[in-house]
């Protein structure tokens, strides 16, 4: 039920973000890091249509992460780019090519090989005490500042990956948090969960975390925007899963070699993926720094 559930998260989230993607690389320039941005956002239905996806994908991951783990919901919701690749592939009406497809497998099979040698389990939310999330969230913050810092230096098309580096730690932050506010609803009822902080941080982070994206959309084709926030989350939310949250993995030589065979195959076949003109779709448009120039 966890895998069906995280899946059908990915489902949601590729289709959601591959929506959301077409209509911020439109928006006007000058909006990337402002509030502005998300009021332009918002105004436009298209985009609206993929914000109701991607919610659609957070409440499936939730309920994933309510009955299983952050380490095991997390590398399943790599799938999402698979479903990212479909999406633009039919939207923009062009075949998918084998090399497409020989990568989104690959991307499976790392999934695979990660899950089925590392054995994750759930671990014990609900013991994980208040100050024990204060490292990983002053970790995750001071480099999520210094990365938009730093990019905010840089050009649209070198600044993009950056601030969505920082939005893939802050949504895997926020996985971990989900599954501690779901455990705490199903132990302690919706009082126990309304009085806590937890589902309140979730949602501060989520919209950090939403705005870095969709900056990142702005200033940069899916290509270059788009992998380092799938690569980064889930990363971040394993991390935090086991060390926060109690998670466990197996780890012999055997699996933990395994293990990093499949999340090195994951990480660099997402990238490939991102490359493709399906993906990105915008095959035929300069990013908007050369059509600047070009202007």
């Amino acid at each position: 039920m966890v895998f069906i559930l995280a899946v059908g998260a990915a489902l949601m989230l590729g289709v959601g973000s591959a929506i959301q993607q077409r209509v911020a690389f439109r928006a006007p320039d000058g909006l990337a890091l402002h509030v502005g941005l998300l009021w332009h956002l918002v105004r436009q239905r298209l985009w609206l249509l993929g914000l109701a996806t991607t919610l659609l994908g957070g409440l499936l991951s939730g309920a994933a992460l309510g009955k299983g783990s952050v380490v095991l919901v997390q590398p399943v919701l790599v799938l999402r780019l698979l479903f990212a690749l479909s999406t633009a592939a039919i939207w923009s009406r062009r075949p998918l090519r084998p090399r497409d497809w020989a990568t989104a497998l690959a991307v499976t099979g790392g999934m695979v090989a990660f899950l089925v040698a590392g054995a994750p389990g759930t671990g014990n939310p609900e013991g994980v005490q208040d100050w024990e999330w204060a490292a990983p969230a002053f970790a995750i913050g001071t480099l999520t500042l210094l990365l938009v810092h730093v990019a905010r230096r840089l050009r649209p098309n070198q600044e993009a990956p950056m601030l969505a580096l920082g939005a893939g730690m802050l949504y895997g932050l926020q996985s971990a948090l989900t599954q501690s506010a779901v455990h705490r609803l199903s132990t302690h009822g919706l009082l126990g969960l309304v009085t806590s902080w937890q589902p309140y941080a979730v949602f501060v982070i989520g919209l950090v975390g939403t705005l870095l994206a969709q900056s990142a959309f702005d200033l940069a084709p899916l290509s270059v925007s788009y992998p380092p926030l799938a690569v980064a989350e889930p990363l971040a939310g394993i991390a935090i899963g086991i060390g926060v949250l109690g998670g466990t993995l197996r780890f012999t030589p055997a699996t933990f070699a395994v293990e990093a065979a499949g999340l090195i195959v994951m990480t660099l076949a997402v990238y490939l993926l991102a490359s493709s003109p399906h993906i990105v779709g915008h095959h035929d448009e300069p990013s908007k720094e050369g059509a600047d120039e070009s202007g």
